[in-house]
């Protein structure tokens, strides 16, 4: 049995520790009440970058006029209200840039704390918050369901950049790094060796994305994914507005139009693949035909390389949740269009319910809609390699192959 003495002393030494406790506490929270005069939003952004729009741009990815645009859409939902507890809450505009901060640099919460003068817990709930709001707000006026107007001016993109007519797409996965989720075994374990959450998008001749499907396990495949996913679907039920069939230029033949995909994928009237490469080796026509592919499906490596690069958070392992994990990624896919899209527009106007500037070189003529394509994705895909060393050859195909 414990004394009264051993009693006595316990209750001093733990005293002893909490109070060495809430002096360490109370260091630490000073210098997150110094928020105001000391954060890197007060000192650095509000005094410099604002007044510099090119130093901006390279530290938050946006303009100033783009980071006003995102803003404009989620300030009413991430307003906080002065309390008792806190008179000053954090600003929208701290959240926003605490936010873009994170996704263009991946720095830790523990980092940013001490840059904003925020804690790192706090920190972590600003994060969904924005992330929510964002899709929430920004989802289906960035990236809507495409309609079938768009997905012709896609197609008349891809011809007259591409070289490759009836496509209305290119589709990929791309696996992203995370810290392997608690209790997860080897779900997120891919066949590349590490832990990882899969993002499948298709994406238009300019590099942006149409469509995305975010958060599937990184041990499955691109194959699999497409058949679960809510577009998959859409393309195979005939319901995501894929114009109807037309003429091949300088031919008679009629073909669907097309999404063009890897070989992991299944071919599909609506999916154009690669021939396998042993006969591709031996057949001249065939490697034509996917060198042509590959040059139209290389807007996905592209798109995913620009991305990456605008957003140095995919350079490392994301240690967030898998849900928030899915946010990010969609809100980081979101902001990548946002800022592709202000390429096309003229400078200082962000106005994205205007359409694309139609191409107008090799613009493809409509075709009746009654006119039907072959049935079989085999025959299709001969029709596309045929006019491919046909009427749609071009001089530097055979020249590349004549040089690999």
């Amino acid at each position: 049995m414990m004394d009264d003495l051993d009693l006595a002393l316990l209750i001093v030494l733990e005293d002893e520790e909490s109070s060495e406790e809430e002096s360490k506490r109370s260091k630490e929270s000073d210098i997150f009440k110094n928020r105001a005069t000391e954060g890197a939003y007060e000192i650095l952004i509000c005094r410099h970058l604002h007044c510099n729009e090119e130093k901006f741009r390279q530290y938050f990815r946006l303009t100033p006029v783009l980071f006003d645009y995102v803003l404009n859409y989620i300030k009413d939902d991430i307003t906080s209200k002065p309390c008792n507890r806190n008179k000053k809450p954090i600003s929208p505009e701290q959240k926003l840039s605490l936010f873009i901060r994170y996704l263009a640099t991946g720095e830790s919460f523990r980092s940013l704390a001490f840059q904003f003068r925020i804690c790192h817990s706090w920190i972590s709930f600003i994060i969904r918050q924005v992330a929510n709001s964002i899709i929430n707000n920004l989802f289906n006026v960035i990236m809507p369901p495409p309609t079938m107007e768009h997905l012709r001016r896609i197609s008349n993109t891809y011809m007259s950049t591409w070289n490759f007519p009836n496509c209305v797409g290119a589709i990929d996965g791309k696996h992203i790094r995370i810290k392997a989720p608690k209790n997860s075994g080897s779900t997120y374990f891919n066949y590349k060796e590490y832990y990882s959450t899969v993002m499948l998008a298709i994406v238009d001749a300019e590099c942006k994305f149409v469509a995305v499907d975010i958060g599937s396990y990184g041990r499955e495949g691109d194959a699999g994914i497409y058949l679960k996913s809510t577009f998959g679907k859409n393309i195979l039920n005939n319901t995501f507005n894929i114009p109807p069939p037309q003429t091949l230029p300088g031919t008679g033949d009629v073909v669907p139009h097309v999404i063009v995909g890897d070989e992991a994928f299944a071919l599909h009237a609506n999916l154009m693949k690669p021939y396998p490469r042993r006969q591709s080796q031996i057949d001249p026509l065939k490697a034509v035909y996917n060198y042509r592919l590959s040059r139209a499906r290389r807007t996905t490596e592209n798109t995913f390389g620009i991305l990456c690069g605008y957003f140095r958070i995919f350079f490392q392992p994301i240690a967030t949740a898998p849900k928030t994990t899915a946010k990010l990624i969609t809100c980081a896919c979101i902001l990548y269009n946002i800022l592709r899209e202000s390429k096309v527009l003229a400078p200082n106007q962000v106005n994205f319910d205007d359409p694309l500037p139609l191409p107008e070189e090799n613009l493809i003529p409509l075709v009746a809609n009654n006119i039907r394509a072959p049935h079989s994705p085999i025959q299709i895909r001969e029709l596309f390699k045929n006019y491919f060393n046909g009427a749609g050859a071009v001089e530097w195909q055979n020249n590349y192959y004549r040089q690999h």
